[in-house]
């Protein structure tokens, strides 16, 4: 990590010495890896089929590597604000839950937090998003983006910017109420013109498309199937929340190249609660042309179906602790879009993608995009 080089200047700073002894090494991780219980049988099975004929340099360099992509991410950008309570009780007067807000915090989310994951591994990133009429946090949204994000905003009429409030307990984090600012009509046409005019811009330009479709009227039907007439890569999140559900589908997409989704989402899709989750992969997959689809499974990992050669693989969740689990399919997407992108195999594009999610689910929201450093830093530490 080159933290090294720090920890001697420190010592120099107070004229002291660094000694090296000519000993055995021993790797901390690897006595822990060991004897220590730090993963679990089904985590240890998953390391130790990932470690075989991997050299962890190898895939250092292949991580470094992704810096040559260009992404153009395309979804709505949202402004997720946690305010953080202490419950006083219930009111006087009525069944009601009383709380004190203490303090509020807001993190750019949607599609911002996916081109947020990606800053530190891609070099150029672009952000095809949307915006209300007025440009409410629009500079707030730009202040949170890193250099080598490069934004285009639609500022939809008659519309906010989309402001999903959670109120928080501050000492448990868990949330009591939502509170949504939005209008999730569809674009009128001069804006869904001004959309598919960047897009027949930017597409040719990339390498990767990322399409994040929260269901906030952006994306409409004619937009997503001239996406899905693109040969350009192209990965898709097609999310069911409490504002779309019973009317946002994946059916208008076609011919993607791969897929995330979580289980509830699957069975909403097909209408199927009962079919186990392989049958159920295997339909979807089929009926939209998907060659890879991964569902997630929340604290059981995540599954991938690579439809071309037939073949199921698992991954287990690296979660050590679990503060918020909103932005951790957004992880996930961005560093699995990559990794298969890049032509890493499933497993290892499964393994990256479970610990940029394990990394997401242990900071509240999308505060916190993913570490490259700190992937790579966990990915060593596991195999050794």
């Amino acid at each position: 990590t080159g933290k090294i080089d720090e920890e001697s200047a420190a010592v120099d700073s107070i004229g002291g010495q660094i000694k090296y002894t000519s000993d055995i090494t021993f790797s901390s991780s690897s006595l822990l890896n060991k004897f220590g219980d730090v993963y679990d049988k089904p985590q240890k099975t998953f390391i130790q089929k990932m470690h075989k004929g991997r050299n962890i340099d190898e895939i250092k360099t292949m991580v470094d590597e992704l810096k040559n992509l260009k992404v153009l991410v395309l979804g709505e950008t949202i402004i997720d604000q946690y305010v953080f309570c202490e419950a006083l009780g219930k009111s006087g007067k009525e069944p009601v839950l009383v709380l004190r807000d203490l303090n509020m915090e807001q993190y750019a989310g949607g599609a911002a937090a996916i081109a947020r994951h990606l800053s530190d591994f891609c070099g150029t990133v672009s952000l095809l998003s949307m915006l209300g009429e007025k440009k409410e946090h629009e500079d707030f949204a730009l202040d949170s983006l890193p250099n080598n994000i490069e934004p285009y905003f639609i500022y939809k009429d008659e519309a906010p910017t989309i402001t999903k409030k959670r109120y928080v307990d501050y000492i448990s984090k868990s949330k009591s109420l939502g509170v949504y600012s939005i209008n999730d009509s569809q674009m009128n046409g001069e804006n869904q013109n001004q959309l598919h005019a960047y897009l027949d811009d930017l597409i040719p330009k990339h390498d990767l498309v990322i399409v994040s479709d929260y269901g906030h009227g952006f994306l409409s039907k004619e937009t997503a199937q001239n996406i899905s007439k693109q040969s350009i890569f192209t990965t898709l999140n097609a999310q069911i929340n409490a504002a779309n559900i019973g009317y946002h589908t994946m059916n208008n997409y076609n011919n993607i190249d791969c897929a995330i989704i979580n289980e509830a989402e699957l069975r909403h899709e097909l209408r199927d609660r009962e079919s186990n989750v392989d049958f159920l992969m295997k339909e979807l997959s089929k009926s939209l042309h998907i060659k890879n689809l991964v569902v997630t499974q929340g604290d059981s990992g995540a599954m991938l179906f690579d439809s071309e050669k037939n073949e199921f693989h698992f991954c287990p969740a690296f979660a050590s602790k679990v503060v918020d689990k909103i932005g951790a399919g957004d992880a996930m997407l961005a560093l699995i879009s990559c990794s298969l992108k890049s032509g890493f195999d499933a497993d290892l594009s499964l393994f990256i993608g479970s610990l940029a999610a394990a990394q997401s689910v242990e900071t509240i929201g999308n505060s916190t995009p993913v570490s490259k450093v700190q992937l790579l830093k966990t990915f060593s530490h596991a195999i050794k």
